[in-house]
């Protein structure tokens, strides 16, 4: 609106100019034309020097339980399933998703694409619904990335991918945030610093490689675009948000993460390997995290494959388990902090590379 009648005023003295070339006041009418048509926001525009999100993952929604066969519905959630309430409550009145630039979800926010109904046979609205939540019942800036059960289907007493490029293209179609396809990056200026912010889509979920602690899948033309958003900039540092965490070496400390974790550890798992060679031949060391969810607990794991090629590895807890599973992300010119709520006040400090 400020624009619109900033337009308006300045189309406005353009006229009044062409009146009044005899008049006295002509001078002074050039000079405030002049200092309009440089644009307000030279001014006005404050150096942001913090960028806030709030990371959550793993919402589980499902939406008109009703439709569904009460007996897949008792089964994936017992007596309690998770409805939409507590997810529009936190976006739109917790104190610190308001306070925050927009908030990232990696995945997972309805439990399935399509399932069994009352009536027999797949049904597949929840895309849809959640478009509706998202469009008329919160304001809030929400990035979103697709994890393995938003494109999932589950026919009576079993589970699989075989709709996948469906459910996808449903998401496409209708959540804005995918309208140039489900992985895309956006750019922020923090001071002098430029992060690049990489949101992939590695939601299919192969069970067989899953056995194989490999469940990790990232197609060739994804991977060609990933290079070239690495390759683009020398200077940006880069967060990757995707759903599936890059799996851990089979020789990993559970509890604390390896610090001498070998490349060669990958070298059988196809697809995880092609991933991180993508990584790994930017040799701009611009990657500083990945941020994803899935395994439903937190994690913090350091990837330290070499002096000059590593990266950490932050996962947060199922918001559908517990409503205080989330994380502030807060970026600056020099690093990244990273809290959780609880009682500790824990803050994770990342100095840039």
């Amino acid at each position: 609106m400020k624009l619109f009648n900033y337009v308006i005023l300045k189309n406005k003295l353009m006229l009044d100019l062409h009146k009044c070339i005899a008049k006295r006041y002509c001078h002074f009418l050039i000079l405030l034309l002049v200092f309009l048509i440089i644009p307000v926001f030279a001014f006005s525009k404050e150096r942001n020097d913090t960028l806030k999100f709030v990371h959550l993952t793993d919402v589980h929604l499902i939406l008109n339980p009703i439709s569904y066969d009460s007996s897949f519905v008792q089964r994936r959630f017992g007596k309690s399933f998770p409805n939409a309430q507590p997810f529009v409550k936190f976006l739109n009145s917790h104190p610190m998703a308001k306070k925050t630039d927009f908030v990232v979800v990696t995945g997972d926010m309805i439990d399935f694409y399509e399932a069994e109904s009352t009536e027999g046979g797949l049904m597949g609205n929840q895309i849809e619904l959640f478009h509706k939540i998202m469009n008329y019942e919160t304001n809030s800036v929400v990035y979103l990335v697709l994890g393995n059960h938003d494109i999932a289907s589950y026919p009576k007493n079993r589970y699989h991918q075989n709709h996948a490029n469906i459910a996808k293209l449903t998401w496409v179609k209708n959540l804005p945030v995918f309208h140039q396809g489900t992985y895309y990056s956006r750019i922020y200026n923090v001071g002098s610093t430029v992060y690049r912010l990489i949101f992939l889509d590695n939601a299919y979920l192969s069970v067989r490689t899953h056995k194989e602690q490999a469940a990790f899948i990232i197609d060739r033309p994804q991977l060609d675009w990933l290079q070239a958003q690495l390759d683009e900039s020398s200077d940006d540092k880069e967060i990757i948000f995707m759903h599936i965490p890059l799996p851990t070496s089979d020789n990993q400390d559970e509890k604390k993460g390896n610090p001498s974790l070998s490349y060669d550890d990958y070298v059988n798992k196809t697809n995880t390997q092609d991933f991180l060679d993508v990584l790994k031949e930017t040799n701009n060391a611009s990657v500083q995290l990945i941020v994803a969810g899935h395994i439903h607990r937190n994690d913090l794991f350091d990837f330290n494959f070499s002096e000059d090629f590593s990266f950490k590895q932050i996962i947060t807890g199922a918001f559908r388990d517990n409503i205080d599973n989330w994380r502030l992300f807060q970026l600056t010119e020099s690093d990244i902090m990273i809290s959780i709520p609880d009682s500790t006040g824990q803050t994770t400090k990342i100095s840039l590379k």
